[in-house]
């Protein structure tokens, strides 16, 4: 990332029973170092708290560390606050990236959920064809170009699944 309005992780995680949980403090977001857009973490595993923005991209990757035959459940854990805005029509992306594989998801933050903890997820699996053992996920909504904010991101959880 090459402004200096780019927040940039510092890409840490913490080993879980079946996985792994990444905290706001170590994912890539786009505009996170301006102030107008966004309110970072001042702790590990406080969240991170979108004011406004109409370029939603917050990313983040393990390196090394996944297992090579196993399949993760990617699932991120956000809220929207009781000010929330512009997500009606602005369905967002759960993306993630592993090896040769590529996999997305649509999903809606405002769909029965009455602004409380929202949990979703995606499933990956290593591609075959690139030696590259970084596992990338991201959440985005960069297409509609619509102001929204009013969203909190609290971890990311990778939880292995059985084979």
């Amino acid at each position: 990332m090459a402004s200096k309005n780019h927040y940039q992780g510092n890409h840490t995680f913490c080993k879980t029973e079946k996985g792994y949980m990444v905290y706001p403090k170590a994912l890539n977001i786009v505009w996170g170092n301006d102030k107008r857009f966004w309110k970072l973490p001042k702790y590990e595993n406080d969240s991170a708290e979108l004011i406004q923005v109409n370029w939603l991209e917050v990313t983040g990757y393990l390196d090394n560390i996944v297992e090579k035959k196993t399949s993760y459940d990617i699932e991120f854990t956000v809220s929207l606050m009781t000010d929330a805005f512009g997500w009606n029509a602005s369905p967002v992306y759960i993306m993630a990236k592993w090896g040769g594989n590529t996999q997305w998801r649509k999903v809606n933050l405002t769909t029965g959920n009455d602004k409380k903890m929202i949990q979703k997820t995606i499933t990956i699996t290593k591609g075959k064809g690139n030696a590259d053992d970084k596992l990338c996920f991201g959440l985005y909504e960069v297409w509609n170009k619509k102001w929204k904010g009013g969203l909190k991101i609290h971890c990311v959880n990778l939880t292995e699944r059985s084979q």
